[in-house]
């Protein structure tokens, strides 16, 4: 089986032409995407990410917060966040290849993730937010770092990413980035057993890890 594993930026443009020319490129037998199916819903009706999961105030303002910067950013690039996914969708349907949802249902991941995150560390990741959110550059912090927003940050800058995030706020990292990696690898691994060519799209953050548990098996 051959695996090749495409990293996005869910609000570059640079994303979507990585998107078609693997797919192209590759001519695989089976695409799968860094979704579930109640984020394909909505990104394909074009709505706001909302969830079933009922959230105390704090957590409704850091995630309104998160959305409205990710608003921000899409609005520099004019590219509609997570089209990339839908892009992958369209091609493989275009074409008959079957594609699938790899990704952790978003309500048990938000769920796991407000658990996991003591009361402190909300405030924090609130405070970090709001500073972001105007403008205000943080010592230490990759994102008051300038990169083109169009484009897919290279692995160094990604990788020193994840370094601060896992040690500023663990359980986000644990939640977010290194749970999830090992879920979407396990499903990846299982399409293994049907498929001999697959083509994995999912935001560049998750290549490194998702990779090197699949090397391991």
């Amino acid at each position: 089986m051959t695996i090749y594993l495409v990293g996005t930026s869910h609000i570059a443009k640079e994303s979507l032409s990585k998107v078609k020319k693997a797919i192209e490129d590759k001519k695989p037998d089976c695409v799968a995407v860094e979704l579930d199916a109640v984020r394909f819903h909505a990104l394909k009706n074009k709505r706001k990410r909302k969830t079933k999961v009922k959230l105390p105030i704090l957590q409704k303002l850091i995630f309104a917060l998160m959305q409205k910067m990710q608003e921000r950013l899409s609005q520099e690039t004019n590219i509609f966040p997570g089209q990339e996914m839908l892009d992958a969708i369209s091609l493989a349907e275009k074409q008959d290849i079957p594609y699938v949802f790899i990704d952790q249902n978003i309500n048990i991941t938000i769920s796991r993730l407000m658990s996991e995150m003591g009361f402190f560390s909300k405030i924090k990741f609130l405070f970090y937010l709001l500073i972001g959110f105007i403008g205000i550059p943080i010592p230490g912090i990759m994102a008051s770092k300038e990169f083109d927003l169009n484009k897919v940050p290279e692995k160094d800058f990604i990788d020193e990413a994840m370094v601060e995030l896992k040690a500023a706020f663990p359980a986000i990292y644990k939640v977010l980035v290194a749970d999830r990696n090992k879920f979407m690898a396990k499903n990846i691994r299982k399409l293994g057993e049907k498929h001999d060519n697959v083509v994995v799209v999912v935001g560049a953050g998750h290549v490194k890890g998702i990779g090197k548990i699949l090397e391991k098996e």
